[in-house]
Formats: C-alpha cells, structure tokens, sequence
C-alpha cells in the first residue's frame, strides 16, 4: 500500500531507523540511490527527500514533476537494475517533501550503485561483510563457495 503524507509525516518526526531515511536534495543522485539500494537488499523501507537530519522539512528545490522525473528516471537506471518503488510528494507553505516507497527486491543478483552492493544495517546504508555478502548472494540464489 502506498504510504500517503500523514505516514510519511509521522515517520520524519520519529526519525531515521532500519526502514526510514531522510536525505536532502543535495544528495542527488548518488546517495539517494545508494540508501534505495541498501532498502531494496534488506527489507525495504522509505526514502523521504527534504528533510534536514534535525527533521526540519528543507523541502526539494524544483518544479515537482520535474522531480519527480528525475526520480523515476534514477529508479530506472541508476541502479544495476530497475527498482520497483512507489514515489509520493506533497507540497505544503511552499515546501515539497518527495518520498520512493522502496520493495524488497530478489532477482537474479543483488542491486548495486556503481558497482557496490549495499544493505541497510540499523540507521544506515553500508556495505555488507564479506560473510553478509556471500549470505545476501544465497538469498538470491547464487551459492558462493570457498576454494
């Protein structure tokens, strides 16, 4: 189900966890590809752009189809592969709050940014383990064996 804003609201003021990350425009594209990723190899989770790391709502600079194309345009092919997400926006005293509604994703590989694959670990998008790896690599049915 799509998140609408009064979740998207709730989950700003309770803050980042495992499925929530706040991210201002100024990191586009690549952090923002980097957590939808991480959310897409773990267990999904919300990418709210507009937000300072306070809560505060900074909103997205731009006209918010625009936005919106750039987003759906990275969700495409900004990423090994292309992500199924869901994107949302609200425009409230000016200030554009933009979300991507991120699914668990299991194809053939992991997805990866620029080469690297990411997993979400609490609050933040990072890079697996050599042993978390080779565990994620089994989740999407690659066996990975030692020599």
């Amino acid at each position: 189900m799509k998140p609408g804003w009064t979740e998207v609201s709730a989950r700003i003021a309770a803050g980042e966890d495992e499925h929530t990350e706040r991210k201002l425009w100024d990191a586009f594209p690549d952090k923002i590809a980097i957590a939808i990723a991480a959310f897409a190899n773990s267990d999904g989770g919300l990418v709210i752009l507009g937000v300072a790391d306070d809560g505060s709502l900074v909103g997205v600079p731009g006209d918010v189809e625009d936005v919106q194309e750039k987003l759906s345009t990275l969700l495409h092919t900004g990423l090994s592969a292309p992500v199924s997400a869901t994107l949302g926006h609200h425009v409230e005293s000016g200030v554009a709050i933009h979300w991507i509604d991120v699914r668990r994703v299991r194809g053939p590989e992991p997805l990866r940014r620029r080469g690297r694959v990411y997993v979400r670990r609490g609050r933040a998008s990072v890079e697996p383990s050599p042993a978390e790896l080779q565990d994620l690599f089994n989740v999407f049915g690659f066996v990975i064996t030692e020599e």
